[in-house]
């Protein structure tokens, strides 16, 4: 009986595993309720799984709140500035609809690539900011130069999450699952993979700037 509740037993570990993938998903649905602190609670639950994944786990709860007021103003303000500029893009979509022919194709083929860099970047700034603790200005150069140099990877994680919004938001059906699907785990998941890509990512930074 003893052997059988061991916790290094892999059953053991995998219902550890799906414990924290909820009550992450809940730490971070209660404290993005306010709207303006999605970024903060963004970033803290993807800087969770970090620690999670490099076996730094502690209590989930306490270092998630502490995690949260660490990364408050600066995921405050990278939410604030995404929401702008992707309202910004939204609205010229849709003017984009109010036109035909070749001049829509040419303003879509336009857009298309600052879409893809606002994904890519917010991608990795919201997982940067909760590894790492550097001022946004230099937040902003190093993502770049990330994106640059691991261009294979942050593709992969800017197409599943530009894959998971289209698919919340492309029907109302698709949506009300969306919903339903992110109030028990559906956060918690989309950070835990968004986690194991850029974990490959920072550990070859770290191993590099170690030589």
């Amino acid at each position: 009986m003893t052997k059988l509740f061991n916790v290094e037993r892999p059953l053991m570990r995998l219902l550890a595993r799906i414990t924290d993938l909820v009550l992450l998903n809940l730490l971070f649905i209660a404290t993005a309720l306010p709207l303006v602190t999605i970024g903060a609670a963004w970033s803290s639950l993807l800087a969770s799984w970090q620690r999670i994944l490099r076996g730094q786990e502690n209590s989930v709860t306490v270092n998630y709140f502490r995690l949260f007021r660490e990364n408050l103003k600066q995921g405050t303000i990278l939410w604030g500035i995404i929401l702008v500029l992707s309202g910004t893009f939204f609205l010229d979509y849709l003017l984009l609809q109010q036109v035909t022919g070749g001049l829509r194709l040419l303003g879509l083929f336009v857009l298309m690539p600052f879409v893809f860099l606002l994904l890519a970047l917010s991608s990795i700034c919201f997982a940067y900011i909760g590894r790492y603790q550097d001022p946004l200005k230099q937040i902003a150069k190093n993502a770049l130069a990330i994106l640059v140099n691991f261009f294979p990877q942050i593709l992969l994680v800017s197409a599943f999450n530009g894959l998971l919004i289209y698919g919340a938001v492309s029907s109302p059906e698709r949506l009300l699952t969306a919903i339903y699907i992110a109030t028990f785990f559906g956060f918690s998941l989309a950070a835990l993979l968004n986690s194991v890509i850029m974990k490959t990512v920072f550990d070859r930074i770290e191993k590099a700037t170690k030589k």
